[in-house]
């Protein structure tokens, strides 16, 4: 349901727009944040003509599409990367549009997902047994991209949970935790809003209702960047 994927719906008149309901229901019930709030955020993006246009089509778990002699499975895993996540599979040319679930070379962003879901989730993917992957962020790449991705979520949950066991705040784990290689990735500062996310999963938050202030994170975000 973010923007990126969503608010240039409707210069598509005529398309017909599938997603997961509760992508659906996000889009209706979230809008499109503040252009001028967003222009600060990202002075380098133009938001001008973001609109919210409401999938016509929702699904729940999977769905099969067959246009001419092509077949195309959507499907829902789970709460990963967001909780309405969806990936394209087409089986006969071994290929997988992934949405976000996989970033490559850009820091992957568990701000309104789940860190144990998106692992499991990548998981399921790769039993699908594809060739190539389509990130939602990131070249296209195969099986060793994928690792990539997931390499980190699990780096990055592994050390959370040593820094919230020790009491840390979230602003102390994202400075502490060493990412090693990944410090290269674009966007290190996305660390501090998965590490938020990582506390309410520690605690045990679902993350379909315990949301984050998106606002104070960007923006938290992009104080810490400062900092990088």
């Amino acid at each position: 349901h973010h923007g990126d994927h969503t608010w240039g719906n409707h210069v598509f008149p005529g398309a017909s727009i599938i997603s997961h309901n509760l992508c659906r229901h996000e889009l209706i019930a979230t809008g499109v944040m503040d252009t001028g709030l967003l222009n600060t955020v990202f002075p380098d993006l133009d938001f001008t003509g973001a609109a919210v246009t409401p999938s016509h089509i929702t699904i729940e778990k999977e769905l099969t599409l067959h246009i001419d002699d092509q077949e195309a499975k959507l499907i829902h895993f789970g709460q990963g990367h967001t909780i309405d996540d969806l990936i394209v599979y087409l089986p006969r040319e071994d290929i997988i549009f992934t949405g976000d679930l996989i970033f490559l070379y850009s820091m992957p962003l568990a701000m309104e997902g789940s860190f144990a879901g998106w692992i499991k989730n990548m998981g399921l993917m790769t039993e699908l047994g594809a060739k190539t992957y389509v990130p939602g962020h990131g070249p296209v790449c195969d099986k060793e991209g994928l690792k990539e991705c997931l390499d980190y979520l699990v780096l990055v949950q592994k050390e959370a949970r040593k820094r919230f066991d020790k009491g840390m705040t979230t602003d102390e784990a994202a400075k502490d935790i060493d990412l090693g290689h990944y410090k290269k990735w674009a966007n290190p500062e996305r660390i501090l809003a998965n590490i938020e996310r990582l506390w309410r999963e520690f605690r045990g938050e679902d993350p379909a209702t315990s949301k984050l202030d998106v606002v104070d994170v960007f923006f938290r975000m992009a104080t810490f960047a400062t900092g990088i």
